[in-house]
């Protein structure tokens, strides 16, 4: 039985999809295998070869449009489709790689870090989204250093986590539990070292990239670690990492370009309910200041 087959047979009781929902996807695929670079040719490679081998291409209207003034699509407005990519292990190895070799991102005591984001959710009444939101987090801040926030890290002492890190993935597994400590005691081993290496990588703001490429590696060693292709709620490609398993999905999203965080979605029942995207970040010289 050919592969086509299997997926016609697989999704026999689905609606077809139209046409229009498809070309996002399709488009998308193209422009990846017509990349020249080394490295964009093995993603692409890979990212094909994962869809022959999982056979598993869903695409959904995730999230209703929404229009704005002058006919521009709001944040979170454009159509979601989830394309399931299997096991992230190559994918974070890669983006590893690509982190290594990219600049430190530093700062200093006294400056502040600038955030955007947008965010939707199905569930609040008074503000379902798309909605944006701007913070200033103190780089050195004490009351957020030495466990007296708890797992809520100052950017310094996160920045400082990721330099101290060694190359064993294991041991960087293991100071990942002991940085984010366990949220309950049902929290197997592995979901307690995945939520702390994705918490790490949303946090940091500022980074060694050495330190932050071997937090990717060892995130890499998880079993059930899968990816998938979907939009951000901004309306942008971006990388879904989630850990294989039952109930809820909890996604951590990744921007296929820089490997960087990007934002996170909430699935329940195949229903996005929660989509937030970074807009932005930067350090900057004083509260309130965004350049």
């Amino acid at each position: 039985m050919d592969e086509m087959t299997a997926v016609r047979e697989l999704r026999a009781e689905a609606p077809t999809a139209h046409r229009a929902d498809l070309l996002g996807g399709r488009d998308r695929l193209l422009r990846e295998a017509r990349k020249g670079s080394r490295a964009r040719r093995l993603r692409s490679d890979w990212r094909l070869a994962s869809l022959g081998a999982a056979v598993a291409i869903t695409v959904a209207a995730l999230v209703v449009p929404q229009v704005v003034g002058g006919g521009d699509a709001a944040p979170g407005a454009r159509p979601g489709y989830t394309i399931e990519l299997g096991s992230a292990k190559e994918l974070l190895n890669e983006a590893a790689d690509t982190i290594a070799a990219a600049p430190a991102v530093t700062a200093r005591d006294g400056q502040w870090v600038y955030t955007r984001t947008v965010e939707t959710n199905v569930t609040d009444d008074e503000r379902p989204g798309p909605y944006t939101d701007e913070r200033w987090t103190r780089y050195a801040d004490p009351a957020m250093e030495d466990g007296k926030a708890g797992d809520d890290h100052s950017p310094r002492e996160q920045y400082a986590f990721l330099k101290s890190l060694p190359d064993d993935p294991a041991r960087v597994r293991a100071k990942a539990r002991a940085f984010f400590s366990a949220t309950h005691s049902s929290e197997s081993r592995t979901e307690h070292e995945y939520r702390a290496l994705t918490a790490v990588i949303s946090r940091s703001y500022v980074y060694d990239p050495e330190g932050l490429a071997k937090v990717y590696r060892a995130l890499a060693t998880i079993p059930g670690v899968r990816a998938a292709d979907v939009q951000d709620a901004a309306g942008r490609d971006a990388i879904a990492l989630y850990l294989e398993g039952d109930g809820p999905r909890e996604e951590v999203l990744l921007d296929p370009a820089t490997w960087l965080y990007r934002g996170h979605r909430y699935l329940d029942d195949g229903e996005l309910i929660i989509s937030g995207a970074r807009l932005d970040t930067r350090v900057v010289d004083g509260k309130g200041e965004r350049r």
